[in-house]
């Protein structure tokens, strides 16, 4: 059987920062790829920005990557914020969560880093 729901993370360096983006779905089988992706030694910078705007789902495992990766930032003291532009789904659950108060979310990575 194949996966119907295809998942990709990378990580692009920019000015200032990196940006980990997520497509796809995010859920108990692919937040594993984005917390190891979050981890990589390509992803650590000053500022971090998970862009989550071409995530179509996601779960609890995915909020718990979101929670960690925040924890992580406040322990190491780096930057890091939630691009969710135009992701109604992710926005919703982060406002049901109410990580909305305590993450650093914005609609664009561009809001963070310099393009």
């Amino acid at each position: 059987m194949t996966d119907e729901r295809p998942f990709t993370v990378w990580c692009e360096q920019r000015d200032g920062g990196v940006i980990v983006a997520a497509e796809g779905e995010i859920d108990m089988s692919t937040s594993p790829a984005l917390r190891e992706q979050l981890r990589a030694p390509d992803a650590q910078a000053p500022t971090v920005v998970l862009d989550l705007s071409a995530v179509t789902f996601m779960d609890s495992s995915g909020l718990g990557v979101i929670v960690g990766q925040h924890k992580r930032s406040r322990e190491q003291s780096f930057r890091f914020a939630v691009a969710i532009g135009g992701a109604a789904n992710v926005e919703r659950i982060l406002v049901l969560s109410q990580l909305v108060g305590v993450l650093e979310v914005v609609q664009s990575p561009e809001d963070v880093l310099a393009a």
